[in-house]
């Protein structure tokens, strides 16, 4: 048997013979793995949430363990309030070797480690969201 024969007969593609050179009786169906197909793409979905509680914020640190990037929106919340929120968030994101990106004024982007940002933004020339006091 040729190293082509064998290859054939490895992938499936033809049945084994004997050592004779005699055809088995009855042939086992060979066993295929699994096609995939190259292009097939995976649906991805980005959360978005407008927080108001810390509570908020741990359902956004439960998505990004679940792996889907969450979008927080932060208009009209206080300052206090926002910066716990964006601390909490912060620090599970980093525990999960996560991302943190700045994508608005009150917007911030919180990506699991699956996910790359890929930012070319201008700095911001307006007052910062968190005043140093």
């Amino acid at each position: 048997m040729g190293a082509m024969d064998r290859l054939m007969t490895f992938l499936g593609f033809s049945e084994e013979a004997d050592d004779d050179g005699a055809e088995p009786l009855e042939a086992a169906p060979a066993k295929r793995s699994p096609v995939f197909s190259l292009h097939a793409q995976r649906q991805w979905e980005i959360v978005v949430l407008e927080t108001a509680s810390i509570e908020d914020a741990r359902r956004g640190a439960d998505y990004v363990k679940s792996r889907r990037p969450v979008v927080i929106n932060l208009r009209g919340v206080e300052v206090d309030q926002a910066r716990r929120i964006v601390d909490f968030l912060s620090g599970a994101t980093y525990a999960l070797d996560g991302h943190l990106q700045r994508v608005g004024e009150e917007m911030f982007l919180f990506a699991p480690s699956n996910v790359m940002i890929t930012a070319e933004l201008t700095p911001p020339e307006r007052a910062p969201l968190f005043p140093i006091e």
